[in-house]
């Protein structure tokens, strides 16, 4: 089978496309895919990680402001959609597949206006724009909430959850995971992560923490984003070692299952993920995020039982540190939020994806 997919900028797009591609080659070893992005940006990195072919393209997001940048943006656009065109009339696909982001816009508009089936993946409550651009012309959009907010046919979707990686749904088992990270099970683990790219509110919030919670208290993985480890590392070695501070976790599907809290930014990805782990959490909002998709995420968790939600301007030491208290004292209160989150997860959101692709795309027999 020979698939296109795009879509990236931020881990929130990336990680369910890695999920998709995984099944796919898990049901097509011969798989031929191609993944179209940015050039230079996050996905054509997570595109070699997974030894998928990559082709770039010049796009970049639209300002979110007025500027004489638009014409600029606008002319990277119409470029990158005639390298669309001559990429798909290379390599043929049977599907392109887009999971969101402007830099799915250029190839996934272009294959519907060449006659190219294409299937788009929505991750986050609000539909986000380059899927309502698409949307209608889309031979199927797969939606992650069965009240997922924008105009859209609803006759042509399909609510399937938000696909997550293999190695969540195969996680090692707590004792391992508490090993791979030389953690022990005297104290709870609590699991700092703010995203891809690291969140300034919850590190300086976390600097503030680790200096009042001691060993005995907490033990905690602190990822921080490459640009603020430094700083982290400075606050952790002042308290001991019960503060691992990364500027990545690799292995996040272990770091998960270690925790006993999870404190996280409210990404389509990361809220999956605590989801199909049954993780209870602290979801921290980015406040920036494009149309607030992020708090209605976390609002969904937070109607559920599965979370707190603690605004950006809200997450200072004294507030977290007192909700950190009162949700570590209370394993029961825990249990429940963790239980309440699994009822958000769809394990099979991967698998439904892509029988749905499989299907339309022989049946259409290209």
């Amino acid at each position: 089978m020979r698939v296109m997919i795009t879509g990236g900028g931020t881990g929130g797009h990336t990680s369910p496309a890695v999920a998709i591609l995984e099944e796919l080659r898990r049901r097509d070893p011969g798989l031929l895919a191609r993944w179209v992005g940015r050039s230079g940006g996050l996905e054509e990195r997570v595109s070699a990680s997974v030894e998928v072919s990559f082709r770039g393209l010049p796009v970049e997001g639209w300002p979110r402001s007025t500027s004489p940048r638009m014409v600029w943006t606008l002319a990277k656009l119409g470029w990158s959609m005639a390298r669309a065109a001559m990429l798909l009339r290379s390599f043929r696909p049977q599907a392109v597949i887009g999971v969101g982001g402007y830099v799915s816009l250029p190839l996934v508009w272009t294959a519907q206006h060449m006659g190219f089936p294409t299937f788009l993946h929505e991750q986050n409550k609000r539909l986000g724009m380059a899927n309502r651009l698409c949307a209608a012309r889309a031979t199927r959009l797969f939606l992650s909430y069965p009240d997922t907010l924008g105009e859209y046919p609803a006759d042509r979707a399909r609510v399937v959850g938000n696909p997550v990686r293999s190695g969540f749904l195969t996680p090692p088992a707590r004792g391992e995971a508490l090993a791979r990270f030389d953690l022990h099970d005297r104290a709870p683990v609590v699991l700092v992560c703010g995203g891809s790219q690291g969140a300034r509110t919850l590190n300086r919030a976390m600097a503030g923490i680790v200096r009042r919670l001691g060993p005995e208290e907490a033990q905690f993985l602190w990822m921080t984003g490459k640009s603020e480890a430094a700083a982290a590392r400075d606050a952790g070695r002042e308290t001991g070692d019960h503060v691992q501070v990364f500027p990545f976790i690799d292995d996040m599907p272990a770091a998960c299952t270690a925790a006993d809290l999870i404190i996280s930014r409210a990404g389509a990805s990361s809220t999956a993920e605590i989801a199909v782990l049954g993780k209870p959490s602290v979801l921290v909002p980015y406040p920036f995020a494009t149309d607030n998709h992020q708090e209605h995420n976390a609002r969904a968790f937070e109607e559920a039982g599965a979370a707190v939600l603690l605004k950006d301007g809200e997450c200072t030491v004294d507030r977290l540190e007192s909700l950190l208290r009162e949700l570590l004292a209370d394993g029961e209160k825990r249990a429940a939020m963790g239980a309440a989150a699994a009822t958000l997860a769809n394990p099979l959101a991967a698998e439904t994806v892509v029988e749905e692709v499989m299907t339309a795309a022989f049946a259409k027999g290209a």
